[in-house]
């Protein structure tokens, strides 16, 4: 039996998309380790026999002394523990993690999910973190090629990695569900964080364009307001009848099933889940064409993909979907469903996973 710890940011993050993995992982008669701030989720892990370690962080926050002292809970942590083998996710565990485990001479595997971007001088520190962090991880897991082909240039080509289709999309829990019996009212769906880099100012703009051509659509705005001077902005177009906000949503599901299409206008990705839930659901996508989100999208067969930052082409696209026949977008949406049957399953994750790992400790 080998000790596996698994380090994220979010409970939701393991929930949601690493749910299969982990449980395989426990079935396979290993000891696996759940780490991350607290949440309601890790309760279905511990249920079935995984073990808790509650280490809180901010996630998006730059103090360097709050980083430091991550580090070193990290440091404890491992030392403490003495894992065979580490899995983390998104940048901080991965950069702050990984260089513990590099310090312990334990394996890790990295799955960072979406580069950070700065400019400058920091931009510099970031590649100096990666460079550091990400050296002799014994596997990085890309989600899309440009940002691989970014950390291969860093680390000078000295990596082993694997591809794999994002996070991939359960297609059992995420079924196909029949297109909406008629587009007299088309609902347009936008899942994310509610901050600038997930392109909320074009959706918002976007909607007053399109909501004056054609006044049957609606613009339903689901996911938590990560910076609040969004609220008033939301509020009164809702006031307006322009958008809709519906909150945070636990189960997604019931809300893609009433909707046409999802739109996803966000600056950058690892590899979006949005748009891989929508599409096993038998929904168009209309996304940034930007990596983490294009390759989950055919242009013009299973969705359209627009300029990122460019609201024009935004609506362009938006107004080419609701122009469609409605036979056209049901096929679209029948065939984004096959597109994620044949590329983005989750068993595929979940195999290279293990594959690795008992490369690894072997």
């Amino acid at each position: 039996m080998s000790k596996i710890i698994l380090i994220s940011p979010k409970d939701n993050n393991f929930y949601n998309f690493r749910s299969e993995l982990i449980l395989k992982l426990h079935e396979m008669h290993n000891e696996v380790i759940l780490v991350c701030p607290y949440g309601t989720k890790i309760d279905y892990f511990t249920e079935r026999g995984c073990r808790f370690i509650d280490l809180s962080m901010d996630r998006r926050g730059k103090n360097i002394l709050k980083d430091f002292k991550l580090m070193c809970e990290y440091y404890k942590l491992i030392r403490n523990e003495q894992p065979d083998i580490v899995l983390t996710y998104t940048t901080k565990p991965s950069v702050f993690a990984g260089f513990v485990c590099i310090l312990l001479k334990i394996p890790y595997i990295v799955n960072n999910a979406g580069l950070m971007e700065a400019d400058g001088l920091f931009n510099n520190f970031l590649n100096f973190l990666y460079q550091v962090s990400f050296r002799k991880a014994s596997c990085i897991m890309f989600q899309n090629s440009f940002e691989q082909k970014t950390v291969e240039k860093i680390l000078n080509n000295k990596i082993h990695c694997r591809s794999i289709p994002g996070s991939g999309v359960n297609l059992k829990n995420f079924s196909y569900q029949s297109y909406p019996e008629n587009d007299d009212e088309i609902i347009f769906n936008y899942v994310a964080r509610i901050v600038k880099n997930k392109g909320i100012d074009e959706l918002l703009e976007c909607a007053q364009r399109i909501k004056a051509d054609y006044p049957n659509t609606r613009f339903v705005i689901y996911g938590d307001y990560d910076d609040d001077s969004y609220r008033g902005k939301v509020y009164d177009l809702e006031q307006q009848g322009i958008v809709e906000y519906g909150g945070i949503q636990v189960d997604m599901k019931p809300f893609i099933t009433v909707a046409h299409a999802v739109i996803h206008p966000s600056y950058y990705e690892g590899m979006t889940n949005v748009v891989l839930e929508h599409s096993a659901m038998g929904r168009a996508c209309i996304g940034s064409n930007i990596p983490g989100v294009r390759e989950g999208i055919e242009d013009s067969k299973t969705g359209y993909l627009f300029k990122v930052k460019d609201v024009d082409s935004m609506v362009k696209a938006v107004k080419n979907f609701i122009e469609l026949p409605y036979q056209e977008k049901a096929a679209m949406g029948k065939a984004a469903r096959e597109k994620m049957e044949r590329e983005f399953d989750r068993d595929i994750v979940t195999s290279i996973y293990v594959e690795e790992i008992y490369r690894i400790l072997n």
